[in-house]
């Protein structure tokens, strides 16, 4: 329901400061008030977080654009890595033992590259 037709229906009901008329309007104020506020405040999140995965999407692309032969070769490991864990997780055989040090180097690998 929109906070306007909440506000009409509270400014039909009049009546002395005792009457009920008069606290469902208070109520129907505060609550209009605290809708708006909330209101405010997800859109202005809303914003700085589109802001920030803007930003973050450029940084990305740029790196990407000055550094392929290194993305490639983060994204091939990663691709290995995920590999080996999804083929590990369901025999527990040599593969699976060796999966979890070859993934843990290569997420140092990657991480060393990020920094």
């Amino acid at each position: 329901m929109d906070k306007n037709n909440y506000e009409n229906s509270g400014q039909e009901s009049t009546g002395e400061p005792g009457n009920s008329g008069a606290k469902t309007k208070s109520t129907l104020e505060r609550g209009a008030e605290a809708f708006g506020h909330a209101e405010e405040a997800v859109s202005d999140a809303y914003d700085k977080t589109s802001e920030k995965v803007g930003e973050n999407y450029n940084k990305a692309k740029n790196y990407i654009h000055d550094n392929p032969g290194k993305t490639i070769l983060i994204s091939l490991g990663i691709g290995v890595g995920i590999g080996l864990l999804l083929g590990g997780s369901t025999h527990r055989t040599r593969t699976g033992r060796l999966a979890q040090p070859v993934v843990h180097a290569l997420s140092d690998i990657a991480l060393a590259y990020f920094r």
